[in-house]
């Protein structure tokens, strides 16, 4: 039955690993020996401050996305009426005969029919918008009546106030993937460093049982994962607002089977991995969640997964 060490393919496991390493370090009270090799003690220093840093701007940027996600759902939402409203007045108008159905060409839209222009996206929803203003003008330029239900200076205070609060949306997406973009350039680093610390931990406590080595090590950071005997962990996924998640794919990372959640967020996963493991849970609608978990061999276990909306 086989033991492996295992560096995480996650921001929070890699920066837990070097949190571990550089506090065990730091907390060396002399005549304590530090394990560590200057050089990789020089390193940790200095990549664990960058990687932290790096990381503390990735969730500061991912909170600001889903901030700017709250605000604009409402002003979407009124933007998207105003827009409803102003193309069923002047198809009421035409309907009536106060307006040619050719007006429909100055807001780019199909003169035979009264369909609504496209706005399942925001940049849909923007453009649409956009275009009730400049159409109007050239529909009052040539003659039109005004529309009153809603007013143009009704709708032009609307789409100023939410277009900024949309946009905002995109521009902190941006951001977000700026900052993950910049931390994953750290990624080879990171991983040398951590191997770095592991071999030097593993060599120092090599003398002792392995069990004991095992031990040791997992007190600079080192992860183990073994296989033993076959035995269930069980869970129940759920959002931030604790709502269970139906549909979420979840898996014991190594391992080679996966399971979705049933309609009350709950999976059950056979494994014979124990030690330091994660489990990775996935939803279009969530942001990928890894979980870790030290298991037992042959000990069910029950893990609480939570998951934040896109």
């Amino acid at each position: 039955m086989g033991t492996s060490r295992i560096i995480s393919d996650s921001i929070i496991g890699r920066l837990k690993a070097l949190d571990i390493a550089k506090t065990k370090k730091d907390g060396i009270v002399l005549p304590a020996v530090n394990i560590l090799s200057d050089a990789t003690s020089a390193r940790l220093d200095v990549d664990y401050a960058a990687y932290k840093a790096g990381a503390d701007l990735v969730e500061a940027n991912k909170a600001a996305y889903h901030i700017a996600i709250t605000l604009a759902k409402p002003q979407r939402l009124l933007l998207k009426t105003y827009i409803t409203s102003f193309y069923n007045s002047l198809n009421n108008a035409i309907k009536i005969g106060l307006m040619p159905e050719a007006v429909r060409a100055y807001y780019g839209l199909n003169i035979s029919n009264r369909r609504m222009p496209l706005m399942n996206s925001d940049t849909e929803l923007l453009a649409a918008a956009a275009k009730v203003l400049s159409g109007d003008v050239l529909r009052r330029a040539a003659g039109g009546a005004a529309i009153a239900s809603p007013t143009i200076a009704q709708f032009t205070t609307i789409y100023n106030t939410a277009k900024p609060i949309i946009l905002s949306i995109s521009n902190s997406k941006t951001l977000c993937n700026a900052a993950v973009a910049n931390l994953e350039k750290q990624i080879p680093e990171i991983k040398d460093l951590i191997t770095h610390i592991w071999d030097e931990a593993e060599a120092y406590y090599s003398l002792g049982t392995p069990a004991n080595r095992r031990a040791e090590c997992r007190l600079w950071g080192v992860r183990y994962r073994s296989i033993g005997v076959l035995s269930v962990v069980t869970g129940t996924v759920k959002d931030e607002a604790a709502a269970v998640i139906a549909g979420v794919k979840v898996r014991i990372i190594g391992a080679s089977i996966s399971t979705l959640t049933d309609a009350l967020g709950n999976f059950s996963l056979n494994t014979s991995l124990y030690g330091d493991l994660e489990i990775e849970a996935t939803h279009i609608n969530y942001e990928k969640n890894i979980t870790d978990l030290v298991k037992e061999d042959g000990v069910a276990m029950a893990v609480a997964v939570v998951m934040v909306h896109l």
